[in-house]
């Protein structure tokens, strides 16, 4: 009686198949292929959408600090608050010191109202526009600035 050993037996079982087939049928490879098609698809659908929102959110954010760093900056100079209605920092001498350099394709326009004149306080909105694909998009930042009186 010759006696095997295990590593022979082993290998015995891998060379006869599972369950007695050989290799995978057809059928077995294109049904693989189908599920890993549709896999890769839910995948890339889920990239695909965060990559939107990653862009959208990064333009907004943008906006955001833009329209912040301007109303700062007004706050810092209040000798430049005055009844506008859409000006654009440029012209109030804001925005100069904005740090990055502001981005191409969005703008901002400033409206300032006196809402009393014995506290000597303004509503200002300060409104940024930018393109996002096909589509206008702003945001709207509002506070109330005192304006300080000069000569004090």
């Amino acid at each position: 009686m010759k006696l095997r050993m295990r590593g022979d037996f082993a290998l015995g079982k891998l060379q006869q198949g599972y369950l007695g087939q050989e290799a995978m049928t057809l059928l077995e490879v294109l049904l693989a292929l189908v599920l890993l098609t549709l896999i890769a698809n839910v995948a890339l659908a889920i990239f695909t959408t965060s990559a939107i929102w990653i862009k959208h959110s990064c333009h907004e954010s943008t906006a955001s600090y833009y329209a912040a760093s301007l109303l700062e900056e007004l706050r810092e100079k209040t000798e430049n608050i005055e009844t506008v209605s859409l000006a654009a920092p440029e012209e109030l001498g804001l925005g100069e010191g904005y740090t990055p350099s502001i981005p191409p394709g969005i703008s901002a326009k400033i409206d300032m109202e006196r809402v009393n004149d014995m506290d000597r306080l303004y509503r200002v909105r300060v409104t940024v526009c930018w393109d996002e694909g096909e589509e206008k998009r702003k945001l709207c930042l509002v506070t109330m600035i005192r304006k300080e009186e000069s000569g004090l």
